[in-house]
């Protein structure tokens, strides 16, 4: 219980607090302490929430900065509920402006809301509201107690008579300017306008003027919205200093700042401005002749935005209704009960309403009493809590409300129960819950949920366990090789345990020798150059990532050699020059990449359609142009060029059509079906000729589009079939002579896969991949099949085989002991189509029974402590494992942890006890046979189990 203090400052209950007022109006300070430590402080407002009036579904905001040493801890509520709903309501706090702020998403109601601000010296709380309209007019219940906060709306006068219209309008936004007309009867909008402009010209061109004596001190004050450390202040033009002449300040909340001119002269006469960003406010400075008058200053003060005015009035309408009810409750009852230790100003006005109402019977308790947190508990609460693995993790909170109220934890959004590493702890006030021995996968967000028949709130917190870091990722990427140096790059891990990584540990081994040597520790960057290599060996490489938690596990790269010249890039895919009966002139532009070496020279290859033979046409030269020649009018072929450095030939760059060696200058089109054909033909003729288009020398179809023009002739397929494939010509005839062109056109489209794949074992150490065709094999003559191999020891698919024109291919260096999978691809002008898989490939030779490598040992364990057991088994196919214990099978009760990795079997019993106590045996079965062991597990300071075995 807490009653109010007389006039005189002095308190019916000293003891325990004091409450003042803060010099920001509206704010009231509780310092629990008389005397107060030296440096220290209660709370206070350096800036208030101001209130709010807005249209309803929008947006609202409301802002606070604080002060105290210590840092006080800030915290909202509203009258008309909580802000646990995550969705609706969000705080933040913005380092720059150190800006409290509470954001209310969609807004739906009116409402009051509170602001505290908590340290271990005191308190400080100020209040605020929000008033929702709905749109242009707004309305409000009459039995809410905010109509008396509520403006009397303006009555309607006149147009441009009245005064309040014209000072309505130039305080107004645009928008707003078709309502306020609508409010005050003006009809004619558009002559409003112009004098509206009319009179913000003339208010702009009435500067502020502050008179001074010459060799008095002139004093200019701006007042922000909003606290800042610095602004601009600008004297005619030119930006002020501090110094002799000019002192500058600014108040300790940073919201009033101030510009002193010392001993003013004639020539100090101008505008003064204050400038923020993009906004100021300025003011004229007028000296004038010396009286004989006492030295003074003058102040100028720069004025308040008007929504900054609008909202300080309505706060102090709201506290000047606060301290008349405060008055009247303390002058009927003195006293309040408050269940949860709330002074009367950190009562909303709807509680002390119903205070008067219920003649001083209210309460908490007899009201809505829902479910909440003490506010030190909280704070602390809610910062992350860290432990190493293995340690244990407490999390504890206080709480009030209405009892019952149900308590729930939850982890990563599951619900917590008692289990062996989960212990939750209850009473009527407070809640505890216990994590034993954490794990790295423990990691995530902790919440507690309380609720009661009035309400419920929750409470986030975060576990973090630090462990140490998973080996780094492969494979390395070798970056430069050359005769003295190895440069690789590689991944960083996929968990660094929660710490950064530190350093990378190197070490490097030579193929073939045993021994591996520490080179490096490098900073926590993954890309490592070594220099200390000799031309031609092959080296391998262990890296380990260091946290502050400790050392990972090893990644290994695979085999690098020193000294080898990469390979060039392939050149720019050719081009054809021109194309004659007997010869083809192609051009490209050299690699992009050249390898870190000179390009020698290009290599020019021809494949002539329907044979996989690839031959040489032209001298290793630095041409970037050739001509394949010994060509057979009307075939088709091929075409690719490869580049050649000092590491040897790049991936060759194929043309991307075959091209067709014509009697006379031809033309070649790939189109993908569906999409239109488009050939233009210009011509030169006179007579006027007669033109005919034929495809395959057969006169076109009606679907076929010909327009013909002075000069040219166009041939258009709006949509292009398979079917539409052919050779397509032109003759062009009069009285003089004729010609002829012709072009073909190719329409094809993705190919689809091929059929089902086969594998056989002809010879020793070899696969022949074989498999059926794709549908599209028939209509498309250049069509090819690409073959890939993934080996079981690898992490990624090989090309083995590519431009496959028949259904079959062999496969060399099958090593026994490896499984391996098979993917057949068809290409063609257009894509390649999605692969066609293998069945799994596996030597038969390796098949064999199960059979233990490391059988179970004997057992005996404390009680109540672990117990771990483990086998290890091999077997081809691999073996279906099944744990027993007298004879009942284990593998699907949840009490036992069972696992079987690479043939280590392995099972854990976190507290073992008499009942666990006999014999476990473990049965390894495949198609081939079955293997069997067994052990004793006796339980310490329980009868011995002793079992005889007859073999």
């Amino acid at each position: 219980m807490w009653k109010r203090g007389k006039s005189t400052g002095t308190t019916a209950n000293r003891q325990s607090a004091i409450r003042k007022r803060s010099k920001t109006s509206g704010v009231m300070i509780t310092q629990y302490l008389v005397n107060m430590p030296e440096g220290k402080s209660t709370p206070d407002f350096q800036c208030k929430p101001v209130a709010v009036t807005i249209e309803k579904g929008k947006l609202a905001v409301f802002k606070a900065v604080v002060t105290g040493d210590p840092k006080p801890d800030v915290s909202w509520r509203r009258a008309k509920g909580t802000l646990s709903d995550k969705e609706k309501f969000q705080t933040k706090y913005d380092e720059l402006t150190e800006e409290h702020i509470l954001e209310v998403m969609s807004v739906a109601e009116t409402d009051t809301y509170k602001c505290f601000a908590a340290n271990e010296y005191g308190k400080a709380v100020c209040t605020t509201t929000l008033t929702v309209t709905e749109g242009k007019s707004s309305s409000t219940n009459p039995a809410d107690f905010r109509k008396l906060l509520k403006k009397s709306k303006v009555e309607r006068a006149d147009g441009e008579s009245d005064e309040r219209f014209w000072d309505a309008m130039l305080k107004a936004d645009r928008n707003d300017y078709e309502r306020i007309c609508s409010e005050f009867g003006v009809k004619d909008l558009h002559l409003i306008l112009k004098k509206l402009d009319e009179k913000k010209k003339e208010k702009s061109q009435n500067k502020r003027k502050i008179k001074a004596e010459e060799r008095e001190d002139a004093l200019f004050e701006c007042v922000l919205t909003h606290p800042l450390p610095n602004i601009t202040w600008m004297g005619k033009g030119n930006i002020l200093e501090d110094g002799e002449k000019y002192h500058l300040t600014m108040s300790d909340h940073k919201l009033i700042h101030r510009l002193l001119i010392k001993d003013c002269q004639m020539l100090d006469k101008g505008i003064y401005s204050a400038v923020v960003g993009n906004t100021s406010c300025n003011a004229w400075l007028v000296v004038e002749g010396i009286t004989r008058r006492p030295r003074k200053t003058t102040v100028a003060r720069g004025a308040r935005t008007d929504i900054e005015k609008v909202a300080q009035e309505q706060q102090l309408k709201i506290q000047g209704e606060m301290e008349k009810l405060l008055a009247e409750v303390n002058a009927k009852y003195g006293a309040v009960h408050i269940t949860d230790k709330l002074s009367l100003e950190e009562l909303a006005l709807e509680e002390l309403t119903l205070i008067l109402s219920t003649g001083g019977k209210y309460s908490k308790v007899t009201g809505q009493d829902p479910p909440r947190f003490d506010l030190e508990d909280l704070s602390a609460f809610t910062e992350p809590k860290t432990v190493k693995v293995g340690h244990n993790a407490i999390f504890k909170l206080h709480f009030l409300g209405h009892k019952p109220i149900k308590i729930q934890w939850f982890r990563e959004g599951e619900e917590l129960q008692d289990d062996n590493n989960t212990r939750i702890e209850k009473s009527a006030s407070q809640s505890r819950l216990l994590l034993s021995r954490c794990q790295r996968k423990d990691t995530g967000e902790i919440k507690i949920k309380l609720k009661n028949e009035h309400g419920f709130t929750e409470a986030l917190s975060r576990l973090i366990v630090l462990d140490k870091p998973t080996p780094p990722l492969g494979p390395a990427e070798v970056t430069e090789s050359s005769a003295t140096c190895i440069e690789f790059r590689w991944r960083p891990p996929k968990d660094d345990g929660g710490s950064p990584v530190i350093n990378y540990i190197m070490e490097r081994q030579q193929v073939g020798r045993n021994t591996w040597k520490k080179i490096a520790e490098i900073p926590g960057v993954s890309s490592y150059r070594d220099t200390g290599v000799e031309r031609g060996r092959k080296y391998c490489y262990r890296i380990r990532a260091v946290t502050a938690e400790g050392t990972s596990e090893v990644m290994e790269t695979e085999e690098m050699q020193a000294g080898t010249l990469a390979f060039p890039g392939p050149p720019a895919p050719p081009k054809v020059a021109s194309a004659f009966d007997d010869c083809i002139n192609l051009s490209w532009a050299p690699p992009s990449n050249t390898g870190g070496s000179r390009i020698l020279g290009y290599i020019l290859e021809k494949r002539k359609k329907g044979s996989n033979l690839w031959s040489v046409v032209n001298a290793n030269d630095e041409l970037i142009n050739g001509a394949v020649k010994g060509l057979k009018s009307m075939d088709m072929y091929w075409v690719r060029v490869i580049a050649i450095n000092d590491g040897g030939e790049s991936e060759p760059e194929e043309l991307p059509n075959y091209v067709l060696a014509m009697p006379s200058p031809g033309i070649f089109f790939v189109v993908r079906a569906g999409n239109s054909v488009r050939i233009t033909v210009n011509f030169e003729a006179s007579p006027r000729p007669a033109i005919i288009w034929l495809k395959d020398n057969v006169p076109v179809t009606k679907r076929i589009t010909i327009s013909n023009s002075d000069g040219s002739s166009q041939l258009l397929i709006p949509s292009s079939e398979r079917s539409d494939s052919g050779i397509y010509s032109i003759l062009v005839k009069n009285l003089v002579g004729q010609e002829t062109l012709s072009a073909e056109v190719r329409v094809t489209d993705d190919p689809k896969p091929p059929g089902p794949v086969e594998l056989e074992e002809n010879v020793p150490g070899t696969v022949t991949v074989i498999w059926e065709p794709s549908p599209d094999e028939k209509r498309d003559d250049r069509l090819h099949y690409t073959v890939s191999k993934l080996d079981s020891t690898k992490r990624s698919w090989v090309t083995v085989a590519d431009r496959l024109f028949n259904n079959k291919f062999t496969v060399c260096n099958i090593i026994n002991g490896r499984e391996y999978h098979f993917r057949v691809y068809a290409k063609n002008d257009m894509g390649i189509s999605a692969p066609s898989e293998s069945p799994t490939w596996e030597d038969c030779d390796l098949r064999c029974a199960p059979s233990f490598i490391v059988p179970l040992k004997l057992h005996t364990a404390p009680k109540g402590y672990e117990c771990y057991m483990s086998c290890a088994v091999k077997g081809n196919p691999k073996p279906r494992i099944t744990w027993y214990r007298n004879h009942i099978s284990l593998n699907t009760n949840t009490n036992y942890y069972i696992s079987n990795t690479c043939g280590v079997c392995t099972m854990l019993i976190l507290r073992v006890g008499p009942k666990d106590m006999g014999e476990y045996s473990v049965i390894a079965e495949n198609s081939l046979g079955r293997a069997e062991c067994s052990t004793i597990l006796n339980v310490r300071g329980e009868k011995k189990i002793y079992w005889l075995y007859l073999r």
